[in-house]
């Protein structure tokens, strides 16, 4: 059984995003036009974008909490691409920590960087 990341506001460092999802629902697709993104269903969207050509990239985001979130399926690249460019459209001075479902554990990512800082960020 594989493992879920999960991407929030460090709200240790600072308090919860305050985008709504229809504003990630615009960012994503102004980025990747031929992205999917549901509806909200039961408190989610579920994201489907062609970040990497053959590699969709599938998270989900959590409207409740305001948490992104993608099970562990080969290369973070796609789901950490997403994330980082709807956080650099809708709270680009906000703190990002990300955690594995069983280790709840905060590790800041590094959104000021850039993308390749991002990912680096992610060690997993």
């Amino acid at each position: 059984m594989g493992s879920s990341f999960y991407v929030s506001a460090d709200h240790e460092k600072a308090g919860p995003w305050a985008f709504t999802g229809d504003q990630v629902t615009a960012s994503v697709r102004r980025h990747w036009p031929d992205a999917t993104v549901s509806s909200a269903f039961e408190g989610f969207l579920e994201i489907v974008a062609d970040v990497e050509p053959g590699r969709p990239a599938e998270l989900s985001f959590n409207l409740r909490h305001g948490v992104f979130g993608f099970e562990d399926r080969g290369s973070p690249v796609g789901p950490l691409t997403v994330i980082y460019t709807v956080l650099n459209d809708l709270a680009p001075q906000v703190p990002v920590a990300w955690w594995i479902d069983y280790d709840v554990d905060l590790q800041p990512l590094d959104l000021a960087g850039g993308l390749d800082a991002f990912i680096a960020s992610f060690p997993a």
